[in-house]
């Protein structure tokens, strides 16, 4: 009985169209720019850092990206034009942490947001993360870091 009750109340639209297009998880959503491409755990060796052997002997760096762009398009075309692309999210960011030198992990940091939202307009906020694992402190710790975020 509840069942018939049930189908008697649904639109006639809703009826007729396609079962795979009632089911679809997509339909619900609206456009948003909180929408956010991720880009984790990229591992770099770069020669960054305040201490001369850091700059000569170079260390490994950890770094992070999310972009925050409206994935609506690409999710209804299904193209790589549609959306920004995260090979070329992660050629910038290796080419700023293995070609350029910094002194502070704030200024890496400073430069791999600059060059992403420089990259594509579609990008409205970009958040980097660089870890530092092999910092020259006397004690026990996983890594130094910073996160920064940065908006159009």
């Amino acid at each position: 009985m509840w069942r018939r009750a049930f189908a008697t109340t649904r639109p006639k639209a809703y009826a007729k169209s396609p079962s795979y297009l009632r089911r679809s998880r997509f339909l619900s959503f609206s456009t948003t720019k909180d929408d956010r491409l991720m880009v984790h755990g990229m591992q770099f060796y770069g020669f960054h850092g305040d201490l001369p052997a850091e700059q000569e002997l170079g260390q490994k760096f950890l770094v992070n990206v999310d972009v925050w762009t409206s994935l609506e398009t690409a999710q209804k075309s299904d193209l790589l034009k549609d959306t920004v692309n995260y090979v070329t999210i992660w050629e910038l960011t290796k080419d700023s942490v293995e070609t350029k030198r910094f002194e502070m992990i704030e200024a890496l940091g400073g430069d791999i947001s600059d060059r992403i939202l420089t990259l594509d307009e579609r990008i409205s906020k970009v958040r980097i993360q660089v870890k530092k694992p092999q910092v020259c402190i006397p004690g026990i710790l996983d890594y130094v870091g910073i996160e920064m975020t940065r908006e159009r």
